[in-house]
């Protein structure tokens, strides 16, 4: 690794870290340089600003993600509805080991302002997951376990959908209420994503999950938990 690309990783490093301990808004540049030792030419020549910054790390955990999702894909290999399953699951923001990041968001991107960086965080989880989403719909249409015309154009609005959810979910888990209640307004969306997807792709009744809901809880009730520290 270079010298630039080092020091550009440890400024993501510590922003991050800064981030989850001091929350987002409270974290100044100032904050991050202090931390590092280095000057504000050094940070303002790998970032414009803080929040370039941000998006930096959420492109960033975007690739994390869809490694991940392509491993865990890979490792159902011929079996498509749960390749499709497995791709989504480990791809979405709403995974139980990332609550520092989900706090972190739901504080900054899903806020009136944070509109823009909410579509980059699609725009590039789309990009990174279309070309994998493609070839297991491809898969099975080949093997007949899916049944739809023009496929090639389903990977497409399979994954707006489930960024259409993503969204829903992180209104309602960032907005106030009962924990049952936000479960409950989650899996109501969860269901209709299920069945909509299932019945576009002509999958077997059932075999279309894309979240298992246990996860889903544990998701809700670490953030929860956070909230009453």
């Amino acid at each position: 690794m270079r010298k630039g690309d080092a020091r550009r990783e440890q400024i993501l490093r510590t922003a991050e870290a800064l981030f989850y301990a001091q929350g987002y808004e409270q974290t100044s540049v100032q904050d991050i340089l202090d931390a590092i030792g280095i000057s504000k030419g050094g940070f303002y020549h790998h970032f414009e600003s803080k929040l370039d910054l941000l998006d930096a790390i959420c492109q960033q955990r975007a690739e994390e993600s869809a490694r991940a999702a392509q491993k865990a894909a890979e490792s159902v290999r011929g079996n498509p509805p749960a390749e499709l399953n497995a791709l989504v699951s480990c791809s979405g923001l709403l995974r139980a080991e990332s609550l520092d990041y989900i706090s972190l968001l739901l504080r900054v991107a899903w806020r009136e302002d944070g509109a823009l960086m909410r579509e980059k965080l699609k725009q590039r989880t789309m990009t990174l997951l279309l070309p994998s989403m493609n070839e297991i719909i491809a898969e099975g249409v080949e093997s007949g376990v899916f049944s739809l015309p023009r496929p090639s154009l389903a990977g497409s609005l399979v994954l707006r959908l489930g960024a259409q959810f993503t969204d829903e979910a992180a209104e309602i888990l960032a907005g106030p209420g009962e924990k049952a209640e936000k479960l409950s307004d989650i899996y109501a969306r969860l269901e209709l994503y299920r069945h909509t997807v299932e019945r576009m792709l002509g999958a077997p009744f059932g075999s279309i999950t894309l979240y298992d809901m246990r996860h889903l809880a544990e998701v809700c009730e670490g953030l929860e938990n956070r909230q009453k520290l």
